[in-house]
């Protein structure tokens, strides 16, 4: 029996979080019948939350199946990132909240794409349960809904009826974690090298760019913040900031906490963190070179610290980031002898 499939296609939503996913639950549909000679195991369908077509964020028309209203029962629904002012876009989607609600109260099993988590969490059906976002939204996300565990670095969460994936082309990820929950790991594997997705994709973390946490008032925190971006390759205590800007060390603290969302030598660590991310992209140091160039002289504490707040190592964030045009210029030896590749590491189980 197939899983009847409902896909928001959200007034100005990111096109590709609507598609992509139909795409790649198409082609499990052709694969599977390919493969057991039965019937299609998805019935896919866009839903728009009323109006047909509906205006996506790049001005394109998506032209739905359905709208909400005419949609009584699914067993999946699929919720699209959404893309700019997050807080007019769920605004202007609103209608979706309660159907979302009615749904999964019916027995459909919900999932969310990107910025698509904070439409989600409207329903409160997030309350008490983990789930991620888009890297640069999860600030927001942890402010508007504190009664949701977020877990910043995952890639897809998963809590049985709900699941949530993070950024941009996650959705991807997220499409093949849904083929392997209701097709089978063989079909996944199959879809995902049609479409060469990554099924071991790096924690979303690895991709996070550090925006400085400015968005405050605070005037003497912003000064502070000033003197860790500007001085912080040089040992820097946190009372020397805290004399910078005429505090105590304990009253500074609390203050830089509550501004910024950060204690003072976690900012440090995250400032050094993105320039050593920048030096790896850009060019061919050893890391412990680069290590002692932002401010640590022991390059194991640097390599611990730069995976807590990564969660990849210098190395491999370098394999995966490196600009092109400063790979090594391939020799006439390497070119014969190709470099051994090595052992795949062992995918998680989908639970995790």
């Amino acid at each position: 029996m197939s899983l009847s499939v409902s896909i928001l296609a959200l007034r100005d939503c990111t096109p590709l979080a609507p598609i992509g996913p139909m795409e790649v639950l198409a082609m499990a549909n052709r694969l599977q019948g390919q493969k057991d000679g039965g019937g299609p195991p998805f019935r896919i369908r866009l839903v728009s939350p009323g109006g047909n077509p509906v205006m996506a964020s790049n001005g394109y028309p998506l032209h739905c199946h359905a709208t909400i209203a005419s949609v009584r029962s699914t067993d999946l629904v699929i919720i699209p990132a959404m893309d700019g002012d997050i807080q007019a876009q769920m605004d202007a989607n609103r209608s979706c909240v309660p159907w979302i609600r009615r749904m999964y109260g019916q027995g459909a099993d919900v999932v969310s794409i990107c910025t698509g988590a904070f439409l989600l969490a409207e329903t409160g059906l997030l309350d008490g349960k983990s789930a991620t976002t888009h890297w640069v939204a999860q600030d927001l996300f942890r402010r508007r809904y504190p009664k949701t565990h977020l877990v910043p670095e995952q890639i897809v969460v998963d809590n049985g009826r709900i699941c949530t994936s993070g950024g941009a082309t996650s959705f991807l990820t997220l499409s093949i974690y849904l083929v392997e929950k209701y097709c089978g790991a063989e079909t996944a594997r199959l879809v995902s090298k049609m479409f060469l997705i990554d099924i071991n994709k790096g924690p979303q973390t690895a991709y996070a760019i550090f925006g400085g946490q400015k968005a405050h008032s605070d005037e003497e925190i912003l000064k502070a913040q000033m003197v860790i971006e500007e001085e912080g390759s040089r040992e820097l205590t946190v009372a020397e900031i805290a004399t910078r800007v005429a505090m105590s060390p304990r009253n500074f603290i609390r203050r830089f906490k509550r501004a910024t969302g950060n204690k003072p030598i976690e900012y440090l660590q995250r400032v050094r963190v993105e320039q050593a991310k920048r030096a790896l992209e850009a060019g061919s140091d050893a890391v412990s070179e680069i290590a002692d160039r932002v401010g640590y002289h022991d390059a194991g504490s640097f390599r611990r610290i730069f995976r807590r707040v990564t969660g990849v190592t210098p190395a491999e964030y370098r394999s995966r980031y490196r600009y092109y045009g400063n790979a090594p210029t391939r020799t006439a030896a390497s070119a014969v002898t190709p470099r051994p590749r090595p052992t795949p590491r062992r995918r998680s189980s989908p639970a995790s």
